[in-house]
C-alpha cells in the first residue's frame, strides 16, 4: 500500500511540475502507451498514461472544490482556453457553479492521446474527458459547454439559469 501512496504522490508532483520541461522525468515522448493491468509494474517515466491522466483530473477537480476556477481553467484542453478568456471562466464559474465535497476520479481506460476517466459526485458516476497536449493531460469540456464555447459571458450564464444549471 506505500508503494500505492508513493507512486501517487510521485504522480502528483510530476503532473504538478509540467511547466518545468523536460527535466521533470519525461521522455518528451508522444506515444501513448496503453494502460497495464499488472499492479506490480513499477512507474513509467513516460506521463501519457491513465495513472497519470487521473492524478490530473483529480488535482483538476481538487481545484474546481476548492473554488480555485483560475487554475482549474488552466488545465482545462486548449479549446477552452482559447474559446473563453479566464476572466469570463472564472466569472462563470463564480456566477453559477458553487465548489462542494470533495469528488473522486477513478481512471477508466486510456487511447489514441486520450484518457476517459469516471468522478464519483455524491454517488453518482460521471465520465470525462483529457487529453494529452502540450505535455500534460488536461480537462477536455463537456459536449454542452463545448457547443457554447464563444459564446458572450452573459449569454452563456443566461442560458446557463434557464436550464437550472446554475447552482447559486
Amino acid at each position: 500500500m506505500k508503494s500505492v501512496a508513493a507512486f501517487g504522490a510521485a504522480v502528483i508532483v510530476s503532473i504538478a511540475c509540467a511547466a518545468c520541461g523536460p527535466a521533470h522525468g519525461a521522455s518528451g515522448s508522444s506515444v501513448v502507451r496503453p494502460a497495464t493491468s499488472n499492479q506490480d509494474a513499477g512507474p513509467s517515466d513516460v506521463p501519457e498514461t491513465l495513472a497519470a491522466a487521473t492524478a490530473a483530473a483529480q488535482a483538476n477537480i481538487d481545484r474546481f472544490t476548492a473554488g480555485d476556477y483560475a487554475g482549474v481553467w488552466e488545465h482545462m484542453e486548449s479549446d477552452v482556453r482559447a474559446g473563453i478568456s479566464q476572466r469570463d471562466f472564472v466569472t462563470f464559474y463564480e456566477t453559477c457553479k458553487k465548489p462542494g465535497a470533495r469528488i473522486s476520479v477513478r481512471g477508466l481506460r486510456l487511447e489514441d492521446g486520450e484518457a476517459v476517466v469516471v468522478m464519483k459526485i455524491q454517488g453518482v458516476e460521471k465520465s470525462r474527458g483529457m487529453v494529452y497536449e502540450d505535455g500534460r493531460w488536461n480537462m477536455q469540456a463537456t459536449d454542452d459547454f463545448a457547443a457554447r464555447l464563444g459564446q458572450p459571458l452573459p449569454q452563456l450564464i443566461a442560458e446557463e439559469t434557464a436550464a437550472g444549471l446554475c447552482s447559486h
